[in-house]
């Protein structure tokens, strides 16, 4: 194991969101096969930034992580996902939008979206700031709404997203049920089925690749 691990500041209020990154780091490896935890550590900080509403995930990222940036004053990143219809792909709908849709909605988002069944992809986006760019990766899982919430994990909308799951054996259950089973859990999402896991491990390739950016070295 290298003696330093590159140290990634990721900006995020939610508990959730911390408790998938130390499952991201103990369970995922880069796409060389190499162990996130032997090459990268985080450092997660709640900075208040103005949440911006864009149906354009990556464009709405893209503007908090200059928010996030502009208060740290070090490279850092924002992660955020959204679903998005596959009857609404080519408008990337509601994607920025499903968080206020879902605050506001919360057990009535499959009524109120006639969603229910619905064929949808989970994107999510790291946007990462050096201080004189912004890049950003994306990650995407396929599968279906499901027809009402189901799962104790109520984080977001896990409890009606149904992932593809190509090993078949999270059939039929939501992200909340796969972490709610003994047999699966939190450690199987993230590193088997997670949109996010995927963004992430696509910039930390980058990260890797590129070294540090040329602001800081």
């Amino acid at each position: 194991m290298p003696k330093t691990r590159t140290k990634i500041v990721y900006i995020t209020k939610s508990d959730f969101k911390r408790d998938e990154n130390r499952a991201f780091v103990r369970a995922c490896n880069l796409s060389n096969g190499q162990r996130v935890e032997d090459l990268f550590e985080f450092e997660i900080r709640r900075v208040p930034i103005q949440e911006i509403l864009d149906v354009d995930l990556s464009a709405m990222v893209s503007a908090e992580v200059a928010s996030a940036y502009a208060q740290v004053k070090v490279p850092c990143i924002v992660e955020h996902a959204g679903l998005i219809f596959d009857d609404y792909k080519d408008r990337s709908y509601p994607g920025g939008l499903t968080k206020p849709m879902w605050d506001t909605l919360r057990e009535r988002f499959i009524e109120e979206t006639r969603s229910a069944n619905r064929r949808a992809t989970a994107r999510a986006v790291v946007a990462y700031c050096d201080g004189m760019h912004i890049k950003t990766f994306i990650g995407e899982r396929t599968g279906t709404i499901a027809e009402q919430p189901r799962g104790n994990r109520e984080f977001y909308w896990d409890t009606i997203f149904i992932p593809d799951d190509p090993s078949g054996r999270a059939k039929n259950l939501t992200y909340a049920e796969i972490v709610d089973d003994a047999g699966l859990g939190l450690d199987y999402k993230i590193k088997e089925l997670s949109q996010s896991s995927q963004a992430m491990i696509a910039f930390l390739d980058y990260r890797l690749a590129a070294g540090d950016p040329e602001l800081w070295r």
